[in-house]
């Protein structure tokens, strides 16, 4: 993970913690961003996803490295489903957007299909995202999971 996904990571935890629930603006927004996400994932779409992402937006998974910005995303994506089908429910537990940063926990349940061997397994994830506006639209800046 870089220096600045960090920070955005740290800077949104830290807000939250601060900040008490009652100056958080609960956002449906959020979630529907994480719904296109979704969408996005289970049609194979990789550049549907890359447009949820901000311009330095970066994803995060288990064991990998940080892909940061549209063509490390793309490139990331594309791997992905060159290897898995994805069919992604989401649960949003909290979210909250506050002037310049936004954030949202959830858990997901997720049914991947290995392409080479049709063989299906369904896991369970917690994401944290965090979101920032980029010209008045609110995008993805950095998305990260972790198996539950």
């Amino acid at each position: 993970m870089n220096v600045l996904s960090r920070r955005t990571l740290f800077a949104a935890a830290s807000l939250a913690a601060v900040v008490p629930a009652a100056h958080a603006e609960p956002s449906l927004e959020l979630g529907a961003i994480l719904d296109k996400y979704g969408a996005a994932l289970k049609a194979g779409d990789v550049e549907a996803i890359v447009r949820l992402y901000t311009a330095n937006g970066s994803f995060m998974a288990p064991n990998a490295t940080a892909a940061v910005g549209p063509a490390a995303l793309r490139a990331a994506y594309k791997r992905i489903f060159t290897l898995l089908r994805l069919d992604a429910e989401f649960n949003v537990w909290e979210a909250a957007k506050y002037a310049e940063v936004g954030w949202l926990r959830s858990t997901s349940k997720v049914r991947t299909t290995t392409l080479a061997t049709g063989k299906e397994v369904t896991n369970t994830f917690n994401e944290l995202v965090v979101f920032q506006p980029e010209s008045g639209v609110w995008k993805i800046r950095s998305y990260a999971y972790s198996p539950a």
